[in-house]
């Protein structure tokens, strides 16, 4: 990223700074408190966004220069413009670069701008920064070799492998996810908390021993019991039944002798009564054909009726036929009478008469079949039903029951102790199964997380990063850096980072942001408090910028030091100086009197 013009008004330090970037390297010198870091933090502010010196936007309104309303920054970059306002806030950057080389120019660009961020940043960020500029990877085929060399399961590696072409990290938060529901299982199963040391072993208290063959004893004998019960539940209805029956015939033997022998008399009186109705219905009919209520129906009612028309109508002729009418009528009245009053009279008493022996008939009737049937009954053989019989079964019975009870609870309680331990035995076994998930999930966890599988691939490729730092120290006369083991560590000459000094760290931290900007193809640096090294240190650094710019790969370096006066940069052609005080340049040359000052 090559800044071509750099234009900062009324933020923190600068009143107004408005400079060309002819050259690849640009110095601002200046004393103390000039101004020289806020034109770094004002650059870093159009570039990333938010600014260092403030953490919330409500006080980006402190950026402001003394007592100035605004403030912004324009930076003029090859294919874009990057800005900032302050208190707005608002940031900008527009460029031409495609996609994929902005992300890793993206990634790159806190380190090249704070090289100091890179030895403070976790072992992961470094791990993944890498990982992306390197662009350290292999086929999937490496891959699934690499899991099955730390022991992961064809299982968890089938799960996983399509997860890997979302890459390492959606595979690890795949995994993570697979092994947290594992865990949740065990917790599930246990009802305890996860420890992979507890689950070790865990085992599911199994309770009282079982005892088989006393459970199979206790089954037999209660089904023995329940078929001796059943029998005996059918023995005792049939005693019941056969005492019953028995007691019945006696109850009712006396009072069926005393029916049976009224039979002869209840038949004589049948007849007797049968012959009276049956004299009782003639009169009654008589009676209605007389009163004229009752239907003249039959021959000799024709015949009348036939008769007396003849007569009527040729009565000369017929005179032996009509001497039959007064007899007809005699009996039954005139053929056409229509009421007789002395047969309307004595027709009810005769109804009533003749209702009263039919119903005397049919009492008769019922009294002899109640006599049939009584002597129908003596004439059994009914069996002699036992008390004694009926009580010596239900003492079986209740014997029986009170002993199924006691042996059905028996072998419910073992039954409990052998579902119990088989419940054991099966949380046991869950439990395992749940923890071996886990574990081989963790494993999986282990192997695609970015110290895992990620590092081990990254570690083949810290080879160009490390040789980059090799041709960095020959350029700028620095002490080595390298980039060492799986957590990404910094050592310096053989010595890690946390033991070296503030100059000896400005110096690793300088190699690393030109080595990140190299690898990202970002070619842009600011280096802050350049005024820590010693005169001979400067002078390195800065041939070894210039040497870097000629080189091209360098195509914005930004230097920040104090120096008592501008320095003369005239031995280096693609550096440029420029004296900040007050907030302002004061002076740009690349010409100086010396370097030494």
């Amino acid at each position: 990223m090559k800044l071509t013009h750099i234009a900062i008004e009324n933020i923190l330090g600068v009143a107004q700074v408005d400079v060309a970037l002819p050259t690849p390297v640009t110095a601002f010198c200046g004393a103390n408190h000039a101004g020289k870091s806020s034109v770094r933090e004002a650059i870093r502010a159009a570039l990333l966004g938010m600014p260092e010196r403030v953490l919330k936007k409500k006080d980006l309104g402190m950026l402001v220069h003394d007592d100035a309303k605004g403030g912004s920054v324009v930076l003029d970059i090859n294919g874009g413009q990057a800005t900032f306002t302050a208190p707005a806030g608002k940031q900008e950057l527009v460029h031409d670069l495609k996609m994929a080389d902005w992300e890793r120019q993206r990634l790159a660009l806190p380190y090249c701008l704070e090289p100091a961020a890179f030895a403070q940043t976790s072992a992961d960020d470094r791990r993944q920064l890498l990982f992306t500029l390197t662009g350290a990877t292999s086929n999937k085929d490496d891959i699934v070799a690499a899991m099955r060399e730390r022991g992961l399961t064809d299982a968890v590696i089938e799960s996983v492998t399509p997860m890997l072409r979302a890459g390492f990290q959606a595979a690890a938060k795949f995994a993570e996810e697979r092994c947290r529901d594992a865990k949740a299982s065990w917790k599930a199963t246990t009802g305890e908390t996860y420890g992979h040391v507890k689950a070790e072993g865990w085992a599911a208290p199994a309770g009282a021993p079982v005892d088989e063959a006393a459970i199979s004893k206790l089954q037999a004998k209660a089904d023995d019991l329940r078929h001796r019960i059943a029998n005996g539940r059918t023995e005792l209805g049939a005693a019941e039944q056969k005492l019953k029956a028995w007691l019945g015939t006696q109850e009712n033997r006396e009072a069926d002798e005393k029916a049976f022998a009224r039979l002869a008399a209840a038949q004589d009186k049948l007849a007797r009564d049968e012959a009276e109705l049956q004299q009782w219905a003639e009169q009654v009919q008589q009676l209605e054909q007389r009163a004229g209520t009752g239907p003249r129906i039959g021959l000799v009612h024709d015949l009348a009726r036939a008769v007396k028309f003849l007569t009527d109508n040729y009565g000369g002729n017929l005179y032996e036929h009509a001497e039959a009418l007064p007899a007809y009528e005699a009996q039954y009245g005139a053929v056409d009478a229509q009421a007789d009053p002395e047969a309307a009279a004595k027709l009810p008493e005769a109804r009533k008469a003749r209702d009263l022996m039919q119903r005397s008939v049919d009492n008769d009737r019922r009294d002899i079949e109640a006599a049939r049937a009584a002597g129908a009954r003596l004439q059994q053989n009914v069996e002699r039903g036992s008390q004694a019989d009926v009580d010596r079964i239900r003492d079986f019975l209740l014997a029986a029951e009170t002993e199924l009870a006691q042996v059905s609870a028996d072998l419910r309680n073992q039954q409990a102790a052998q579902q119990a331990a088989g419940q054991a035995q099966g949380r046991t076994k869950a439990a395992a199964a749940a923890h071996r998930d886990a574990q081989d999930w963790q494993a999986a966890v282990d192997a695609l997380s970015s110290d895992g599988i990620p590092a081990d691939i990254l570690l083949k490729g810290l080879g160009p990063v490390n040789r980059i730092l090799a041709g960095l120290q020959r350029t700028l006369n620095f002490p080595r850096v390298e980039i060492v083991n799986s957590d990404i560590d910094v050592y310096v000459g053989g010595r890690p980072y946390v033991l070296l000094s503030a100059s000896e760290r400005w110096r690793a931290d300088a190699q690393i942001a030109l080595a990140l900007a190299d690898l990202s193809d970002l070619k842009l640096v600011a280096l802050d408090e350049f005024g820590i090294l010693d005169l001979a240190s400067r002078a390195d650094c800065i041939a070894g910028l210039d040497a870097l710019a000629e080189a091209g790969r360098i195509d914005t370096a930004l230097v920040f030091g104090t120096f008592k006066k501008l320095p003369n940069f005239g031995s280096f052609p693609c550096v440029t100086g420029h004296w900040v005080e007050g907030g302002r340049i004061a002076e740009s040359t690349a010409v100086a009197e010396t370097t030494a000052a």
